[in-house]
């Protein structure tokens, strides 16, 4: 979550850093001439939005349960292969060099075949977090855009870093009912293993 708000802020903040200095009284000139606009600033909370919207909890709520499903797996594995060291460390003495070095081999193969899976597993759960994250964020950047436009509002600032702002400013409970409308969920789509 923290890395997707990070990833809204700066594409909030590279939307408002072409307004400029806005001065009421001195507005500076374009090349053209013409005056630049007044600020009309309206505030959001998009940390807030990414905790409550129900899209934003739909996707956790799924990755947590492929986590659990993963984790389960693994659990297994691990097991299996703890137990084979156990067999071969048992049966050792009662082998040859060359079959004792072979068995070694294959499990130390094993032991490396899991680990390449759980990283595998581990990428593809956060390339699923990351795509359907970004489906939230593009949904809450339009519905952001449309409230600013219906507000006649030209920047946009992100709550966190405003030091102070009169409460009527703050529009995140407008758009985050409008995102809970129009994004109820998302659905967290899973690519296959090895196709990541």
């Amino acid at each position: 979550m923290l890395l997707i708000g990070r990833l809204l802020l700066v594409a909030l903040c590279a939307v408002t850093a072409f307004a400029g200095p806005a001065y009421a009284a001195d507005a500076p000139k374009s090349t053209a001439g013409t005056a630049l606009p007044n600020p009309h600033i309206a505030i959001i909370d998009v940390q807030r939005i990414l905790d409550e919207s129900f899209a934003a909890k739909s996707v956790q709520k799924q990755l947590e349960t492929q986590r659990a499903k993963f984790q389960t797996e693994i659990e297994k594995e691990e097991n299996e292969l703890r137990q084979a060291e156990q067999d071969l460390d048992k049966a050792h003495p009662q082998m040859t060099a060359d079959v004792y070095a072979d068995r070694e081999q294959q499990l130390r193969q094993r032991f490396l075949d899991v680990e390449r899976h759980v990283q595998a597993r581990r990428k593809l759960l956060d390339q699923a977090f990351t795509d359907s994250m970004n489906a939230v964020r593009a949904s809450l950047l339009d519905i952001v855009n449309t409230v600013a436009q219906e507000h006649g509002v030209n920047m946009v600032l992100i709550k966190q870093q405003v030091l102070w702002s009169d409460k009527g400013l703050d529009v995140t409970d407008e758009v985050l009912g409008r995102l809970n409308q129009k994004l109820p969920q998302v659905t967290v789509k899973m690519a296959p293993e090895g196709k990541e």
